[in-house]
């Protein structure tokens, strides 16, 4: 079939670029008591709100030449998502800042759209609102708000508890280097690192779960039934400081992704298992969540999300041992 070219569709007015993107969001929401269109949403809050705001920023978070339109929108919102899913939060609306570079036009903006609004339909989150300009490069801030009554926090481990992962790691900065070596064609041969880092999902069920497990156990005055928690957007490395404060912890990471082992192997490496595993503790945007608990509830979480994984427990000396190493590294975005 002769490849036909398609003539791009340019911006137009502000107000024209709104009401498209209106388009692909419904103005109604559980908690929206007043949608988009005025000077501000007003939402209901029945319990505590939560918020987080991230940046998503071209040939910073992402490069246009391997994320297609679609896989910029989902994942701008999906790292906000993940926040709420850390504090076990149920979404309640989210607000989109967009900057448009000079070679965007409408067929970006539908994309973005699409991507963004089929995770939000998926969380039945609603967009309430949001703002857009004018940048040398495509920008999106992404502000979502979410309501639990019982937040989970980082920083409540006590020594001898428990520290849990659900979810993989890894994955994520494997198909980032996969993607940044060989392009989209990277997505045949590694479909599930490059699925990792383009469209990741956020454990927002498992958040809520956490939730509410620790809510019926705080009914219940269920001695020293607390839940530590948080995700992982800068990998175990730094992230596990942050989670265990001033704690330590003796920890053993579960086997990595046989995919991750197979690109250490094609490197060449020379234990590829080992490599795999470094690449499981540096690496970040997998957004797994990572928490701790008492020992006895371990085996109450598992049950009801039987993915978690058990990797060790939480020691007072300060010193975090995984797999018998001391823990370094990690990424940040000022090192």
């Amino acid at each position: 079939m002769p490849h036909i070219a398609v003539t791009p569709t340019p911006l137009q007015s502000e107000d024209a670029i709104l009401e498209h993107i209106a388009l692909h969001f419904p103005n109604t929401g559980k908690d929206v008591l007043l949608g988009r269109g005025d000077d501000c949403a007003v939402l209901k809050s029945e319990s505590p709100l939560c918020v987080s705001t991230d940046l998503f920023m071209e040939d910073v978070h992402f490069r246009r030449s391997y994320f297609s339109p679609w896989d910029i929108g989902w994942k701008a919102l999906a790292v906000n998502l993940s926040d709420l899913a850390a504090c076990g939060a149920r979404p309640s609306g989210f607000t989109a800042g967009i900057s448009l570079p000079s070679d965007a036009d409408m067929e970006l903006v539908d994309g973005l759209c699409e991507g963004m609004a089929h995770l939000a339909a998926q969380a039945q989150v609603p967009l309430v609102g949001g703002d857009l300009s004018r940048a040398e490069r495509l920008h999106l801030c992404i502000t979502v708000f979410g309501q639990t009554d019982t937040p989970l926090l980082r920083n409540t481990a006590l020594p001898d508890d428990a520290v849990f992962l659900i979810g993989e790691t890894g994955l994520a900065r494997t198909g980032l280097q996969l993607l940044e070596k060989r392009g989209r064609s990277a997505c045949s041969e590694f479909p599930v690192p490059c699925a990792a880092h383009l469209h990741p999902v956020p454990r927002l069920a498992e958040g809520m779960i956490l939730a509410s497990l620790a809510a019926r156990w705080k009914a219940e005055k269920t001695s020293a039934a607390r839940i530590g928690l948080m995700d992982l957007s800068d990998g175990l490395a730094r992230d596990l400081p942050r989670l265990l404060g001033k704690r330590g912890a003796s920890l053993s990471l579960p086997d990595p992704h046989p995919s991750i082992v197979q690109l250490m192997r094609e490197r060449g490496k020379a234990d590829p298992e080992k490599a795999a595993r470094l690449q499981c503790l540096l690496g970040g945007e997998d957004y797994a969540l990572i928490g701790t608990c008492p020992k006895y509830l371990v085996e109450k979480i598992h049950e009801s999300i039987p993915e978690t994984v058990f990797l060790g427990s939480v020691t007072d000396n300060g010193d975090i041992l995984v797999d018998n190493c001391p823990l370094c590294g990690g990424f940040d975005h000022f090192g």
